[in-house]
């Protein structure tokens, strides 16, 4: 005959219970210790790349310059290609002076020349615009202030103007630059 089933008693399921509860706030501390760890070693990974993309930067600088030495414009050109290399604008600020003439400066250019001798003086502007845009600016603004307008030069990339009303005589040159944007000078001229 078959001996009848053991039952096993309290005190055996109070020792696995608690066995059971150790084991699992073990597994819990090495998980949240094994996502503590991955972290830590990202973070650390992640410092050493920052190293190395500068480290790698300063190198194909020092790399370009040396290119450039043999090859002019290799900056513009490589520039496009890997943004890191392409040269920083400076930052423009209008240099001392005052503004001339009855025309509004165009908006964005900064005074970056400005000179007297007796009583003429000269003021020049740069900034990125278009050329069309910047010289319809003048154009429209001296003749809205009732000026005389005399063409002087022009080409595709560069024009030249006289102005003049019954008090100033003034000129205005504006010059596409060949590696972008507008420089626009305003001269007065004693009458």
């Amino acid at each position: 005959m078959s001996q009848p089933a053991r039952f096993a008693s309290p005190s055996s399921f109070l020792v696995r219970y608690r066995v059971w509860i150790a084991a699992g706030l073990g597994i819990l501390a090495l998980i949240g210790l094994s996502i503590w760890g991955a972290l830590a070693a990202i973070g650390w990974m992640w410092g050493q790349t920052q190293g190395w993309s500068q480290n790698a930067s300063e190198a194909a600088r020092g790399a370009l310059q040396q290119v450039e030495q043999v090859v002019p414009d290799a900056r513009e050109t490589l520039g496009e290609l890997v943004p890191v290399l392409k040269p920083a604008k400076p930052v423009r600020r209008d240099v001392s002076g005052t503004d001339i003439g009855p025309v509004a400066r165009y908006p964005g250019l900064a005074r970056t020349y400005w000179h007297r001798e007796g009583k003429q003086i000269a003021v020049e502007y740069e900034g990125d615009a278009e050329f069309a845009t910047v010289l319809d600016h003048y154009v429209q603004g001296f003749a809205a202030r009732g000026f005389t307008q005399t063409v002087q030069s022009a080409t595709q990339t560069a024009e030249t103007h006289d102005y003049t009303n019954a008090r100033e005589h003034l000129t205005l040159s504006i010059t596409e630059k060949p590696k972008g944007g507008i420089s626009v000078r305003i001269k007065t001229h004693t009458q």
